[in-house]
């Protein structure tokens, strides 16, 4: 094996280790959306088939020996084989993406595709038998026939219907979505057009990987996204399920904290407030009252008027709350609404006076 042979492989190689790892990565993450997972798996997988295969056939290209004779026939039909069913699991990718963000999906396309991969598959298994496509010399050299850019075009309809698909939902997608999309549309594209004037090395198996690395780095932004909003509404039930305890524990203000959210919030959002802005002052309103904690049951239930000294202790709920908040330093605007909600415009609030 000379040298550039030597680097072709090795090239080969590390791209299907980066798949298989790729992949292990990807099924770690598969509750965020199993079926898209499922896909991704499957489309990672195949293509470290394919590079593996691809490292093989030019490991033993010119290789006039019997095990060379039979290796070279398998690893590229299994690098065609591959990547028509490759295709088979772009769809189904392409398409829960567009379903997960309730795009339109139109199913008879998908049919159309499909059927597609089919006829490409069976025309693949009959030109082994009636000699079209590609062939080998008595070296066991590949060489390509007239009839192989019509390979490439039935491998290229289904991704023209993704392509479709894709714009046509356009503005349902992320943005990382579909920057990735269109990497994943154009780079396989451009990657085939270019085989059809040069082979010796295997373009558009670079582009395949490249094209596939951006799908997943598009997956695990997505994951990354869904974790963020998953930690954003457990951050929103403690919070309220808080209120709440809060409210239980003065009946006489139950709801307070949940009706002073809301309240915040709607003026907030009249005054033009951004959204981060607004989502942070309604948590300070949730647990503007969490000082009560530290009061004295007996004090906060009182059915009648309260001492002066009764009425200290409620007062001191502002200096408890923000004491309790400061804990929480990620987000230091609770203390201000623990301690500062009973501040007046005449300066008579408490307990500051300001």
């Amino acid at each position: 094996m000379n040298f550039e042979q030597c680097l072709r492989v090795s090239f080969e190689l590390w791209s299907s280790a980066f798949c298989i790892i790729t992949a292990l990565c990807v099924s770690l993450t598969r509750k965020y959306d199993n079926k898209g997972a499922v896909c991704l798996i499957g489309i990672l997988t195949l293509n470290a088939v394919v590079n593996s295969a691809d490292a093989l056939a030019y490991y033993y290209r010119g290789d006039a020996t019997e095990l060379g004779y039979h290796m070279v026939r398998i690893t590229n039909f299994t690098v065609f084989f591959c990547n028509y069913i490759l295709l088979h699991f772009v769809l189904a990718y392409v398409f829960r993406v567009v379903e997960r963000n309730h795009g339109k999906v139109d199913q008879r396309l998908r049919s159309v595709a499909e059927a597609v991969i089919v006829i490409g598959l069976l025309m693949l298994i009959l030109s082994r038998v009636f000699g079209y496509y590609y062939s080998f010399d008595e070296n066991n050299q590949y060489f390509r026939m007239e009839s192989y850019p019509s390979l490439l075009l039935l491998t290229e309809i289904p991704l023209g219907i993704c392509a479709g698909t894709i714009f046509s939902n356009w503005g349902s997608l992320k943005k990382n979505e579909r920057n990735s999309f269109l990497l994943f549309i154009l780079i396989p594209i451009i990657g085939t057009i270019i085989q059809l004037f040069l082979y010796g090395f295997s373009i558009s198996t670079i582009s395949n990987d490249i094209a596939i690395f951006s799908i997943f780095l598009s997956y695990e932004m997505g994951y990354s996204d869904y974790m963020v909003s998953k930690e954003k509404r457990l951050l929103e039930q403690m919070t309220t399920a808080f209120a709440h305890a809060i409210d239980y524990k003065d009946t006489y203000t139950g709801g307070h904290s949940v009706r002073v959210a809301r309240y915040s919030s709607l003026i907030a959002e009249r005054m033009g407030k951004s959204p981060v802005y607004i989502e942070k002052l309604k948590q300070m309103a949730l647990l503007h009252d969490i000082g009560k904690i530290g009061i004295d049951d007996a004090i906060l239930r009182k059915p009648t008027g309260l001492s002066e000294a009764e009425y200290h202790m409620i007062k001191k709920h502002t200096e408890k709350g923000s004491e309790i908040l400061s804990y929480i330093t990620d987000m230091p605007e609770l203390t201000i609404g623990a301690r500062w909600h009973h501040e007046r415009y005449d300066g008579k609030g408490y307990p500051d006076g300001l």
